[in-house]
């Protein structure tokens, strides 16, 4: 009976693996959070928080692009905190949205100032274009 059990178990696991093989194994596709500093000054410890992540950058130089990405399982938010070069305190900032549906978007983050961050987003298919 043990052995009868088990091995319906191992067939009833095949068959499961026959029907989804394709969706297992599928790599889907990812959003991308591009941080622009337009400021004249680095960044450190700069740090993006979306649906419980949290992506991290250690430093981004002026004028530098970093691309970030990410998959969320919900809507949710974002929120930016950064640290400037040589100065004390920590910066944040929360706005934008990003949405857990099938369509990929490219969230940009465009930082032109003291607490000056411009956000955009766009279709990820769309070309990725610096403004």
């Amino acid at each position: 009976m043990k052995r009868l059990i088990i091995f319906a178990l191992f067939v009833a696991a095949a068959w499961y693996g026959w029907k989804n093989y394709g969706t297992v194994f599928e790599r889907k596709d990812s959003h991308e959070a591009m941080i622009e500093n337009l400021t004249g000054e680095g960044l450190q410890r700069v740090r993006l928080i979306v649906d419980g992540q949290t992506l991290v950058r250690e430093s981004i130089k002026s004028t530098e692009v970093v691309k970030l990405p990410f998959r969320v399982n919900r809507d949710s938010d974002f929120e930016l905190i950064w640290q400037w070069e040589g100065r004390m305190g920590e910066m944040i900032w929360r706005g934008g949205r990003v949405t857990a549906g099938p369509m990929t978007q490219r969230h940009r983050f465009v930082m032109r100032g003291d607490r000056d961050v411009v956000y955009l987003n766009e279709p990820k298919s769309a070309p990725a274009v610096s403004r």
